[in-house]
């Protein structure tokens, strides 16, 4: 038994995850089921973490939110790391 995810990026390319679910000896094979759902898990995680870490890189920083008066947060005129 195995599980198995397919991920079609934004370029169109293809990355396959897969996790054997087969134990070893007389284990049940609900419990070895139960381990390889655990095992992708992680192999998501670990897939998807630099992935979400890029995309919330490219959000806007907080200073840069419109206040709760429809303006500009921060000082008026400047930008985080904009040179006028």
């Amino acid at each position: 038994m195995e599980l198995s995810g397919e991920y079609v990026g934004p370029d169109g390319e293809q990355q396959r995850l897969r996790v054997l679910c087969d134990g070893t000896g007389d284990a049940d094979s609900l419990q070895n089921l139960l381990s390889g759902v655990t095992q992708m898990k992680e192999l998501v995680s670990d897939f998807f973490g630099p992935l979400v870490q890029q995309e919330a890189q490219g959000r806007v920083a907080p200073d840069d939110t419109l206040d709760a008066t429809g303006g500009r947060g921060g000082d008026p005129g400047t930008s985080a790391g904009a040179a006028l």
